[in-house]
Parts: structure tokens; sequence; C-alpha cells
């Protein structure tokens, strides 16, 4: 297909898909007023803490949850190899470990600015910065 049998939006008169460059530039466009869309709309607050209650209740299903997991498969291998309550016991314990590990997680960031939350290391709103060139 020639560039005359292309139409002016730079799509093949059959719906193909557009010239390589083409898409993704647009794709960058979009995406760039959408952002600047959501930042108007919040004000650029984007990446506030979460409330406290909903801090309280992840962490407490994430406790709850691995506990009842580990104690349910220790309960399981018990009975299956009959081997009293010693995997119970063990599996309590790793299901414990893995509670704490997964409540440590999601609280390790509270309080935090912004860019120290994605790991980048810096707060002072560089956080967009890549070795590469840019997104």
């Amino acid at each position: 297909m020639t560039e005359r049998d292309r139409e002016p939006s730079g799509t093949p008169p059959d719906g193909g898909p557009p010239p390589p460059g083409k898409g993704l530039s647009q794709l960058k466009a979009r995406l760039a007023t959408a952002r600047a869309r959501d930042k108007r709309s919040t004000g650029g607050k984007r990446d506030t803490d979460a409330s406290g209650i909903g801090i309280a209740v992840r962490v407490g299903i994430e406790l709850a949850g691995t506990l009842a997991v580990g104690v349910g498969i220790g309960w399981l291998l018990d009975r299956w190899l009959g081997t009293g309550p010693w995997l119970l016991v063990v599996f309590f314990f790793l299901g414990s470990a893995a509670g704490v590990l997964n409540v440590y997680r999601a609280v390790k960031h509270i309080g935090l600015a912004p860019a120290y939350r994605r790991g980048s290391g810096e707060a002072d709103g560089n956080e967009n910065k890549d070795e590469g060139g840019g997104r």
C-alpha cells in the first residue's frame, strides 16, 4: 500500500493498524492528555496515604488469613500423614511468620513521600527521571 492509499489520519482505508511510528506517538499524546486531566481533577495529590481504618483492616485480614492458611495446611497434613499435632504447630509458626512479613510490607511506607514509596529514593519530585532518556 502506498502513502497515497492512506487516509489523512494515517490509518489504512481498510481499518488496519496505523504505521509503526504513528500509533506510538498518538498513544503518548493521549497518555499525556489523560495525565494532565487527572492532575487537574485531583489537584496533583494522587499519591495520598490510605485511611487508617483501611490499613487496619488490611493488616488484620492479612494476618488472620496467613494464620488460617498455615493452620489449615498443617491440620490437613497431620490428618493425611498421621503425625499428630506436629505439622499443625510447624505450619502455625510458618503462617505467623508470613503474616508478620505481610504486615511489615503493608505498613513500611506509611508516612513517606510518594517518591520513597515507589522505591526511587528521591523525595524532591524528580521521581520520573530515568537513565534511558525518558518515558
